[in-house]
């Protein structure tokens, strides 16, 4: 993203400062202005993610292993009885 950024400042520069002509319907200098903008945004936004922690990674399970899972508990939680051996 961060060259992505500086490609978008440098054309808005270029625009804004360096370019005389006018194209017919279309403000060269606004474009240049919101090119620059949507570039130094490129620039923070990493800065502005950098403390969040990142999402998980969901997978998918069948049904049959939320089953299994289930009687895997069940053995561990059951406790044998002094009847039981």
């Amino acid at each position: 993203m961060p060259i992505a950024g500086i490609a978008l400042l440098v054309v808005g520069a270029i625009l804004v400062f360096a370019v005389t002509g006018s194209v017919s319907g279309i403000d060269l200098h606004a474009v240049g202005a919101i090119f620059m903008v949507a570039g130094v945004a490129l620039l923070l936004l990493p800065l502005a993610l950098r403390g969040r922690p990142r999402p998980k990674r969901w997978s998918a399970r069948s049904r049959q292993d939320a089953i299994d899972e289930a009687h895997a508990r069940q053995r561990r939680q059951r406790v044998p009885d002094d009847h039981e051996k």
